[in-house]
């Protein structure tokens, strides 16, 4: 049988999925986000060894399906288990084969950012800002944004994650792509929720883009591109307001 669990934000395995792992051979799937807790502190939680897969290993499912077919697996996954388009592959090849499975869900961002006070139903279709590389630089996500705007709809913005460079983009190197495509309105970046040591900074991009990078500190990291304000949003954010230099009080 195939368990997909879900880690949540902050390591914080649910009750239904400390009982599945006991008993299951278990794998941790890290580059659709990042570990907030050493894999050492996960392995000690847990009471059993864990085998890290990359993208490649998930995606490509025959040696790990085929064990699942005969014990039961349990893949760990940041966040809940069916955001990332991967897993619901995985379960889809799996039900193909007739191997059962369970989901574990857990907390994950699409939850966690109505931290900002946003209203989630307000949201749009989500984006992700890639590193730019030579020849490839993608502009698409921006168009996307400027449809959910005209929609009235807000855009999560997701930043990219090179997990095999240890290489995680932060909100200052997503700002900049943002002002390089034309973008001069409001930003919300959100920096390591569900943690003990989370942010949320609100404000103008060019006040923003003042911040200096230490500021951020370690992944994961998102912003939400806004669209029209409801009042209660507007009331809710300004407690993360960021004032730029020369900016006076109103």
């Amino acid at each position: 049988m195939l368990y997909l669990v879900g880690l949540g934000l902050n390591c914080d395995l649910t009750v239904r999925g400390i009982e599945i792992i006991k008993e299951c051979h278990i794998y941790l799937e890290s580059y659709t986000s990042c570990l907030s807790i050493p894999l050492s502190d996960l392995i000690k939680m847990v009471g059993k060894e864990i085998t890290v897969l990359n993208r490649e290993a998930v995606e490509e499912t025959q040696d790990f399906l085929d064990e699942a077919a005969v014990s039961d697996v349990a893949l760990l996954v940041l966040g809940d288990p069916l955001v990332a388009t991967t897993h619901a592959e995985l379960v889809i090849e799996a039900q193909k084969r007739t191997i059962k499975t369970e989901i574990i869900h857990n907390a994950s961002i699409y939850s966690a950012i109505a931290e900002t006070g946003l209203q989630i139903y307000k949201f749009g279709k989500t984006v992700t800002i890639p590193y730019p590389e030579k020849g490839f630089r993608p502009t698409s996500f921006y168009d996307t944004i400027l449809k959910n705007r005209e929609m009235g709809a807000h855009t999560l913005v997701l930043l990219d994650i090179q997990e095999d460079q240890n290489r995680y983009m932060n909100p200052r190197e997503a700002m900049e792509i943002l002002d390089e495509v034309g973008y001069r309105g409001t930003v919300v970046c959100a920096s390591r929720l569900g943690l003990m040591d989370q942010s949320i900074v609100y404000g103008q991009l060019r006040n923003l883009l003042e911040i200096e990078d230490s500021y951020w500190g370690p992944p994961p990291h998102c912003l939400v591109i806004t669209a029209q304000l409801h009042f209660k949003e507007e009331e809710f954010l300004q407690m993360f307001y960021w004032k730029g230099e020369g900016e006076n009080d109103e």
